[in-house]
């Protein structure tokens, strides 16, 4: 069977949470469930993690792998992203330490793709969050040198991994960025209060 998966949003929260715990999703990953940071009495709600939840944050989906029909594809809807222009470019980003993505990006030079979705997408983030299966020709990839390319996503970082350790309950991932590609700006995708919402 293959193992779930958790999107890495450390406040805990997808659209449509109710709490509980995540359960699998056809074609997609599911969850190490960290909990609703409201779904709690207000004595009792962490306030770091609530503090974290008022930031508006970057909506991404990273791959890692090789393309293959009989499999799902390995990914994980991240949105503790940053990205640092230099020589090299970097990228840094936080992932749950228990998912298969985590495993494959657990040693220097492992190589992903990491996707900016925009306001199309959703359906996407929900999917490899492990919240709602996406419909086949969403799932549509190319292999590449670093990974999977989703057909419908047409913003992406390529990187290597060049060093991952554990931060809080998650786990830092640091990237040099090899290569991008980008699409004209749409809207954007954004997560706020365990929900998404479209930006512009």
């Amino acid at each position: 069977a293959q193992r779930v998966s958790r999107a890495s949003n450390e406040d805990g929260t997808e659209e449509g949470s109710d709490g509980g715990d995540w359960g699998g999703a056809d074609g997609g990953g599911a969850s190490v469930r960290y909990g609703n940071p409201w779904a709690d009495p207000p004595t009792a709600r962490d306030p770091l993690r609530r503090l974290r939840g008022h930031l508006v944050l970057p909506v991404t989906v990273w791959l890692a792998g090789d393309v293959d029909g009989r499999a799902p594809l390995t990914g994980l809807t991240v949105s503790s992203v940053l990205m640092s222009q230099g020589e090299p470019a970097s990228l840094a980003g936080l992932v749950t330490p228990g998912s298969d993505l985590a495993d494959l990006l657990g040693h220097p030079s492992s190589r992903f793709v990491v996707h900016l979705l925009g306001a199309p997408h959703r359906r996407l983030a929900q999917h490899f969050a492990g919240d709602l299966a996406a419909p086949a020709e969403l799932l549509v990839a190319d292999n590449s040198t670093h990974g999977p390319l989703l057909d419908v996503v047409a913003d992406r970082a390529l990187c290597r991994t060049t060093s991952v350790k554990p931060f809080g309950w998650s786990l830092l991932v640091e990237a040099e960025v090899e290569g991008v590609q980008v699409a004209e700006a749409g809207k954007g995708l954004a997560l706020y209060h365990g929900a998404f919402h479209v930006l512009g």
